[in-house]
């Protein structure tokens, strides 16, 4: 092994060794922080935004469904009412309900031009629903809809996963990216610096020292995008987990190729039992509920009522007092056509959600076996990509060994070097999309594939 391809391999280990100090070269306040892709996830379940947002929405949600409460509960009321006047008819009735009219106060003198009176009445009343159809299935489909929503919780649970784990990924592919970069830039300036020493030497002419000057600049052209692909990487995987800006990641786990079980798919049990499935089949019936309830606001609600005052002299007094109970039977039968569009939008609306159903149900189908093929696709790319790298590293070894002997031109070595440094970065994006087929597939059928 000669001494070109030696130093080939020595900068490999060396950028290995040297890679993370190499990643936050420009990062030294940022405060770094070796993360697991397992320690991710947990914490994106307590941090990230979307998470937190739809929890929100299933407290909001549940507020909705309890306010139908109102529907069983009495409404209770106690006021306090103070008044003062001399209109004629309110004091005679002040003083009825004061309990203090003597045969005086029908003279008639005293009827029409009467003293100032003044008047406080405390009161409790209550009223009790009884019979109203129409909220009785607003409150079913209240409930449903705060189901809908803790199965789209569920399910947001499930995709901020596959997010993080595709953020996880590219932040590993990114570095894994740079190393192999960095790597060929050691080799490409070694290569320069000897191509240097030959056309010195008169041994190879200017356009193949320039070629090797060039192959320098393309390499240092591609750290730097590599390295700003790890800051962007790096800023969309803390985003996700809800963390400081001046935090930098480290993944500790690395892009492996491993198999997950082969099985086959329920799409019956899928179809009824993934979140987001039983979360449109809880608003598809929650929307044909609000179109039943639409049409029951046509039949007689019957509430109960019922009220007790006291009414005195002064504030809180209790000299008199009476009491009032009812009930009302209302039949609503003409609402200035409010009902009736309603009633319209509903029955719009109701196709419509359960069309929503029929077409993911049809999708996931297509997803899952364009997922499976992806897996299948991306496997044979990482095979494949072993085999690039093997016969690229043995290519650049036999003509750097023919270099160093004057019987290789200078590009045909730099076209080698290349060509390695091509097929490693081909078989890193290859392993990135095979572990992102499986987190799709494993978001889709809602299971942890690989332990």
């Amino acid at each position: 092994m000669n001494r070109f391809y030696r130093l080939f391999v020595l900068a490999w280990g060396i950028t290995v060794i040297t890679v993370i100090p190499g990643l936050l070269k420009g990062q030294d306040t940022a405060q770094v922080e070796r993360i697991s892709l397992e320690q991710a996830l947990k914490l994106a379940q307590k941090q990230n935004f979307d998470i937190r947002k739809t929890e929100a929405d299933v407290r909001m949600a549940r507020s909705d469904y309890r306010s139908t409460n109102a529907l069983f509960l009495p409404q209770v009321n106690v006021e306090e009412t103070a008044i003062s006047t001399n209109d004629p008819l309110n004091i005679f009735g002040f003083k009825l309900k004061q309990e203090i009219v003597n045969p005086s106060d029908f003279n008639p003198v005293l009827l029409n031009n009467p003293d100032r009176m003044h008047n406080y009445q405390t009161k409790i009343s209550v009223q009790q629903p009884i019979l109203n159809v129409d909220g009785f299935l607003g409150r079913s489909a209240a409930h449903d809809k705060f189901s809908a929503v803790k199965q789209q919780l569920d399910r947001q649970t499930y995709y901020v996963e596959f997010q993080v784990k595709q953020a996880y990924y590219g932040l590993t592919l990114a570095q894994k990216q740079l190393t192999v970069i960095d790597t060929a830039l050691h080799v490409a300036r070694a290569f320069g610096s000897q191509a240097e020493h030959f056309y010195k030497q008169g041994m190879i002419n200017k356009a193949d020292l320039l070629a090797a000057r060039v192959r320098v600049l393309d390499l240092e052209s591609q750290q730097s995008g590599a390295e700003n692909n790890i800051k962007k990487a790096n800023d969309n995987l803390r985003y996700l987990l809800g963390m400081d800006e001046g935090t930098t990641l480290q993944p500790t786990d690395s892009l492996t190729l491993v198999t997950p079980p082969s099985a086959q798919v329920d799409y019956n049990w899928l179809n009824r039992n993934r979140s987001d499935m039983r979360a449109m089949r809880d608003m598809m019936s929650a929307s044909h509920k609000m179109m039943q309830s639409g049409w029951a606001r046509y039949l007689p609600s019957l509430n109960v009522f019922g009220s007790y005052e006291w009414n005195d002299k002064t504030f809180l007094g209790t000299g008199a007092n009476n009491y009032m109970v009812g009930a009302v039977l209302k039949w609503n039968l003409f609402g200035g056509y409010k009902n009736a569009a309603e009633i319209e939008k509903s029955q719009a609306q109701y196709p419509k959600v359960k069309l929503m159903y029929e077409d993911k149900v049809y999708q996931n189908r297509l997803q899952i076996n364009q997922t499976r093929r992806n897996m299948k696709q991306a496997q044979h790319q990482v095979e494949l990509g072993n085999a690039a790298v093997e016969q690229a590293s043995e290519n650049l070894r036999i003509r750097t060994n023919r270099y160093s002997k004057g019987l290789e031109r200078t590009t045909d070595v730099l076209q080698a070097e290349a060509a390695l440094s091509e097929a490693r970065l081909k078989r890193l994006h290859a392993l990135y999309q095979y572990r992102i087929s499986v987190a799709m597939m494993e978001l889709l059928l809602e299971q942890n594939l690989v332990k």
